[in-house]
């Protein structure tokens, strides 16, 4: 599948620069919106080597994303007499969940996460949404172009040191990253209200691959010292719905 999307994309990049005489225009703009990201499956403790694990975890959060699109808006000419246009866009995003939070407290019990003295431990992600977007453009109605497509989601993971503390020995659980991809699905609409400011609304669906999540990978303890391995998983990977709106600024 991943090298399906690969393949896709490339395609896609050839198709436009095997135009001589095409009219590319390049755009960038920032972006605002809210992400639903689920993640729910068993709760996994590796620890020196012995696996365990626990009840089902439901880890989905909720939160505000933020995010940079830039492009190349591409107009071959007379495809579909002008009804058709393509552009090649990536997307750059940031967002945060507490994911081992409610997937502690959803396995374990509610508060259990702060009853036995976890801190911290929220995950940030740095999404990357490379996307051909297919638009249809109406010549006699020129102020929407709605549009769709299927890309690849690159999703980097970094989850915070948890501090450990009362009822149990102060410590730190070591906080690891992760790297996630999965097939993208979108669509929306640009709002062409002149050559130059072109606002848009997308929504975006990511379909996750991969089978587990990792948040941590050792536990140092503040008494006594030492370091000893301690991996804490959800046994699913994170998939999301997206609802975004921005603007882009078209720049030649």
């Amino acid at each position: 599948m991943k090298k399906s999307l690969l393949i896709l994309c490339l395609s896609s990049l050839i198709f436009i620069f095997s135009f001589n005489d095409i009219l590319a225009q390049f755009y960038i703009g920032p972006y605002v919106g809210f992400k639903a990201s689920g993640l729910k499956g068993t709760l996994k403790l590796s620890s020196s080597g012995n696996v365990s694990t626990g009840n089902v975890a439901d880890a989905g959060s909720t939160g505000l994303s933020a995010g940079i699109t830039v492009g190349y808006q591409v107009l071959p000419p007379d495809v579909l007499n002008g009804w058709y246009k393509l552009d090649i866009n990536i997307d750059a995003s940031y967002s945060s969940f507490s994911y081992l939070e409610n997937g502690y407290n959803s396995s374990e019990g509610a508060g259990k996460f702060s009853a036995v003295g976890f801190s911290n431990g929220g995950t940030m992600v740095i999404s990357i949404d490379i996307m051909p977007i297919h638009r249809l453009n109406i010549p006699s109605f020129k102020l929407l172009s709605p549009f769709l497509g299927l890309g690849l989601g690159l999703n980097i993971m970094s989850t915070s040191d948890i501090s450990v503390g009362p009822p149990n020995p102060n410590g730190t659980l070591t906080g690891v990253g992760e790297f996630k991809a999965g097939l993208l699905i979108f669509y929306g609409t640009l709002f062409r209200f002149n050559n130059t400011i072109q606002p848009f609304i997308q929504f975006k669906h990511l379909v996750p691959f991969g089978s587990e999540t990792q948040f941590t990978e050792s536990y140092s303890s503040a008494q006594g010292g030492g370091s000893q391995s301690y991996a804490l998983s959800v046994q699913d990977v994170p998939g999301y719905f997206n609802l975004v709106a921005g603007v882009r600024f078209i720049l030649n």
